[in-house]
């Protein structure tokens, strides 16, 4: 069983293999640190159940979506003796509904659609100029013939499992995608949880704002897109970040 209990000395590529050759993880959740959220997001998409070492440190009372609690209903899910017997607050009367529906936590698998992108970019606190940059770029592409899936727009935002559900839909939305696209926004803590599952899909990354981005040589998670390992096979998808 894999454990993270501190995100200090992280090695991406380690971890990779770790994570492909795991079943179940132990972690301490740090739900402001990015590292902590670019592993959450390769243990995510592939099917790894999760125990939260440190639950009763977290806010888990109110049902809002959160790096907190989408964790909490993902680790309860995956979980044999969460049942009925032991629900208590109003989340996990929810959680346990489904998972008598039979909803498991469940291996995304790869399958890239011809011309399909996926867009990583801020969304919660996404500024009025990032927006419409955003938005002219789905415009461009859209034209251009690609299919593009931006979160804000495409993704239901609205979420009764805390987050679980969007963290689905943008997985498997990046799973069946050729090419994720990216306007990086360092303080975007969602952004680095699809990274995190873009990289363990091994899809090719586009930087949109390269010229916009002062990278810090110590953050993981910029040397990490710096250095991303995966190429293109297909040129045609190449993007052209859109300079108007």
């Amino acid at each position: 069983m894999l454990r993270y209990l501190n995100y200090d000395k992280i090695n991406i590529d380690e971890e990779f293999i770790k994570i492909q050759n795991s079943k179940e993880a132990e972690i301490i959740l740090e739900p402001n640190n990015k590292i902590c959220l670019f592993i959450l997001g390769m243990l995510f998409v592939n099917g790894i159940k999760i125990k939260l070492l440190n639950e009763e440190e977290l806010n888990l009372k109110e049902t809002n979506k959160s790096f907190s609690m989408m964790p909490y209903v993902w680790s309860k899910i995956g979980d044999n003796n969460f049942n009925y017997s032991n629900v208590g607050t109003e989340m996990d009367k929810r959680i346990e509904n489904i998972k008598r529906l039979g909803v498991k936590v469940e291996k995304i698998n790869n399958n890239p659609i011809d011309n399909k992108i996926f867009l990583i970019c801020p969304v919660r606190n996404a500024t009025g100029n990032q927006k419409k940059w955003i938005e002219n770029f789905v415009k461009e592409k859209n034209t251009e013939g690609f299919i593009i899936h931006a979160p804000h727009l495409h993704t239901i935002q609205s979420d009764l499992f805390g987050g679980y559900a969007i963290c689905r839909q943008n997985a498997n939305a990046v799973a069946t995608s050729e090419e994720i696209d990216i306007y990086y926004d360092q303080s975007s803590t969602g952004s680095v949880f699809d990274l995190g599952v873009a990289y363990a899909l091994n899809k090719p990354l586009l930087l949109l704002n390269k010229e916009e981005i002062i990278f810090d040589n110590n953050d993981l998670i910029d040397t990490t897109i710096k250095s991303w390992p995966y190429k293109k096979e297909k040129q045609k998808v190449l993007s052209k970040k859109n300079t108007k």
